[in-house]
C-alpha cells in the first residue's frame, strides 16, 4: 500500500514540475517575444458569424499570427468543413498549438513560418491580428497573392491603403489602444 502511495505521489510530483515548466516557458516566451494576445471569444463569435454569413462555401481559413491557437481552434470546431492553416514564427506557440489539437482532437494544420513567406493563393479567407507596422508590407503581399473574392479579415489594426468595406465594432468599452477588437473587412 505504501508503494502505491508512493508512486501516485511521484506521478502528482512530476506532473505538477512538468505544468510548471511549461508554464514558465509560455510566460518567458510572452515576456521575451510579446504580443502573444489570443482574440477573445467575443471576437471569435462575430467572426463565426461573418464566416456563416459570407463564406459559408469557402474552403480554406488561414490565421497569420495564430500564437498559440485559440482561433482557429474555435473556428475549427465551428466550421468543421474549413481547411484551417495557422502560421506563426514562434516554434514555442505552435508546439502547444499542436498539443491543443491532439487534446481536443482537431485537425488544423499549424506551421511553423514567416507570413511572408506562405503561399496564399489558395485562402478564402484570412485572418490577421497582428501589429500595425506589419500591414504595410502583408497588404502587398496580399494584393499580390489572393484570388479574386478572397475575404480578409483584420482585428484591431487595418491596412494603410485598403478601405475597409464593413468595420465591426466588438468591444464598445473605451480603450487606450485605437480601434480595440474592432474586425475590418
Amino acid at each position: 500500500m505504501i508503494i502505491l502511495i508512493n508512486i501516485v505521489l511521484l506521478i502528482l510530483i512530476l506532473s505538477l514540475g512538468t505544468f510548471a515548466i511549461l508554464f514558465s516557458i509560455l510566460v518567458l516566451d510572452s515576456l521575451l517575444r510579446g504580443h502573444d494576445i489570443p482574440t477573445s471569444r467575443r471576437v471569435i463569435k462575430v467572426l463565426s458569424k461573418i464566416i456563416s454569413q459570407n463564406k459559408s462555401y469557402a474552403n480554406n481559413f488561414y490565421d497569420l499570427g495564430c500564437g498559440r491557437g485559440t482561433l482557429s481552434l474555435a473556428i475549427k470546431r465551428k466550421h468543421p468543413h474549413l481547411s484551417v492553416h495557422s502560421i506563426d514564427d514562434n516554434v514555442i506557440r505552435i508546439f502547444f498549438a499542436r498539443i491543443k489539437t491532439i487534446f481536443f482532437r482537431q485537425k488544423i494544420n499549424f506551421q511553423k513560418a514567416d507570413i511572408f513567406q506562405v503561399d496564399l493563393r489558395d485562402a478564402d479567407i484570412v485572418y490577421i491580428y497582428l501589429w500595425y507596422d506589419l500591414m504595410p508590407p502583408l497588404e502587398k503581399k496580399l494584393q499580390k497573392e489572393l484570388k479574386k473574392g478572397a475575404m480578409v479579415i483584420t482585428n484591431t489594426s487595418k491596412f494603410p491603403n485598403w478601405k475597409p468595406v464593413q468595420k465591426i465594432i466588438t468591444y464598445s468599452k473605451t480603450s487606450n489602444v485605437p480601434d480595440f477588437e474592432t474586425l475590418f473587412m
